[in-house]
């Protein structure tokens, strides 16, 4: 009896400090999300059109939405863009650079709980040709201060702009492979479509993917959002056709819209879609039920060959 109590007591012991430990990861987790989301800049990127020669400027806005002080430094950097899903990489220098043209004001400020600050790049392009895309981003380097409850956080975010300068500019956008399995039993049906930019200046595509049916005929319109190809960058595209029953060969056809004068490329991809498992429990039902029938009646004849 004492060893069962002493067990009983061990075990609420166990899960009390459990509890204790458990609340105060949760506490500490709950308290450095809170840190990480409260700054806010808008906008995230912005889109600018400027002339060889031309000083233009570049509006941030930076807000502390939680309740602890930081210290920022905000700087330029450049960027292009990295993978294939639409991802940016900040760079030293490369065909695409901004930052040596730009100055940033203020260069450093304290950002108290709730309040927000403005930030201004002046941007003074050069006289000389050099049509096409060249991107920065405004880089905000935050320290947090640390407190009773809270250790100092380091992070950075950033907003981006994207300059097209106006001259040489080349738009030039390829499909490169659009792909779908080639035999599906069911929906949904994967769609990838991978596009590259081989021109100079980052190209805004919209486009719609059709489904046709063994007919001909129009199944449905996948609308393909609006995404950003940056120059000498692949951007992959995936949707789906939900359609769950499908049977026959289909084909999808991608019409993709891009650039300033509204240009064009078509590209498609077929598939075959059978739903083999339901095909196969119909027809072992059919046999199963054939057989069922075959045995009835010889039983039946056996009966009338006693009689």
């Amino acid at each position: 009896m004492r060893t069962k109590l002493f067990f009983v007591l061990l075990l609420a012991v166990a899960v009390a400090i459990g509890s204790f430990v458990w609340k105060g990861i949760s506490k500490a987790n709950a308290q450095n999300t809170t840190i990480e989301q409260s700054i806010e800049i808008s906008p995230p990127s912005q889109e600018l059109e400027v002339n060889p020669g031309q000083t233009t400027v570049v509006t941030a806005k930076v807000r502390n939405k939680g309740n602890i002080t930081y210290e920022m430094t905000p700087r330029i950097e450049d960027f292009t863009a990295s993978g294939e899903e639409g991802q940016v990489e900040l760079i030293d220098k490369g065909p695409w650079a901004i930052s040596s043209w730009s100055d940033i004001n203020p260069k450093s400020f304290t950002l108290d709980p709730k309040a927000e600050q403005e930030v201004q790049v002046t941007i003074n392009v050069p006289e000389q040709n050099i049509g096409g895309g060249k991107y920065g981003a405004i880089v905000f380097s935050v320290q947090g201060k640390s407190s009773a409850n809270t250790a100092a956080i380091n992070q950075e975010i950033a907003s981006l702009f994207l300059l097209r300068v106006s001259g040489p500019v080349q738009e030039s956008l390829q499909a490169v492979d659009f792909t779908t399995p080639s035999f599906v039993e069911f929906g949904p049906v994967p769609l990838s479509l991978r596009l590259q930019n081989t021109g100079n200046v980052h190209v805004r595509t919209t486009g719609v993917i059709s489904i046709m049916n063994m007919m001909g005929k129009k199944v449905e319109d996948i609308v393909i959002p609006p995404t950003n190809v940056f120059p000498q960058a692949k951007r992959i595209i995936t949707t789906s056709f939900d359609e769950q029953f499908l049977i026959g060969p289909y084909q999808a056809v991608a019409i993709i819209y891009y650039g300033t004068g509204n240009q064009s490329i078509t590209t498609y991809t077929p598939f075959f879609a059978f739903p083999v498992r339901i095909v196969a429990g119909i027809i072992i039902l059919i046999l199963i039920l054939f057989i069922i029938r075959k045995y009835a009646q010889r039983k039946r004849r056996i009966s009338h060959a006693k009689k």
